[in-house]
């Protein structure tokens, strides 16, 4: 247990003393507001993406259950 805790304090007094390993992501925390809307675009197109395609799958198989009738 004790071992645990140790573990624990050390990271955290990792994250205290180099705030710049918490902020790692170079696109969150760039300034140019060009990488902000490529992130924000990215992140709706692949938030999106799965319901498109499970669309298109239940297209798909409605048109084939159509052809069969």
């Amino acid at each position: 247990m004790r071992k645990k805790q140790l573990v624990h304090f050390l990271l955290f007094l990792n994250f205290i003393l180099a705030p710049g390993i918490v902020q790692a992501c170079a696109v969150c925390f760039s300034g140019t507001e060009e990488t902000l809307e490529a992130f924000y675009v990215t992140t709706i197109f692949l938030t999106l993406l799965p319901f498109v395609m499970l669309a298109s799958i239940g297209y798909w198989l409605y048109r084939q259950y159509q052809k069969v009738q």
